[in-house]
């Protein structure tokens, strides 16, 4: 589940609640949990489970892809109007450790947020602070449809 609880009305809560009651994606897969959201900074949380580790038990590669993924795309909209989505077309990813145990929490800032193109990057650490992967993603911006 995606929805989380919002006692305090948090802007970015609300907005993420409000796409997650429309969309089913890979976040519910990954059990992605929103830490905090604004237009310089989006961070979100995935625990350790045994459905998204490799072989060793650590965390998969593509399950942190997906992690910085979503994290980056909400960074994105975060700095787009609401009749737009901006599209992944490149990314690049550097997998420097994993973890055994704990959650990875994805840290994206903003490179550039331009009228077209947006540019994140993206810091997955163990929820021991220990550096995991480094995503740089690109976005292009354009009208949903």
């Amino acid at each position: 589940m995606t929805v989380v609880p919002n006692p305090e009305r948090d802007p970015f809560l609300e907005r993420w609640n409000a796409f997650y009651e429309r969309v089913h994606d890979v976040a519910a897969t990954l059990a992605l949990y929103p830490i905090e959201g604004s237009a310089e900074r989006v961070r979100l949380g995935m625990p350790l489970r045994p459905e998204i580790t490799q072989p060793a038990g650590m965390f998969s590669a593509p399950a942190m892809f997906g992690l910085a993924d979503i994290a980056g795309t909400w960074l994105a909209m975060e700095n787009v109007p609401d009749d737009t989505f901006p599209l992944a077309v490149q990314s690049s990813i550097n997998v420097v450790s994993n973890a055994r145990e704990g959650d990875a929490i994805a840290n994206a800032t903003l490179v550039r947020a331009g009228r077209t193109i947006i540019v994140t990057d993206t810091r997955v650490e163990s929820d021991a602070g220990v550096l995991l992967a480094n995503i740089v993603t690109t976005y292009v911006v354009t009208p949903r449809r």
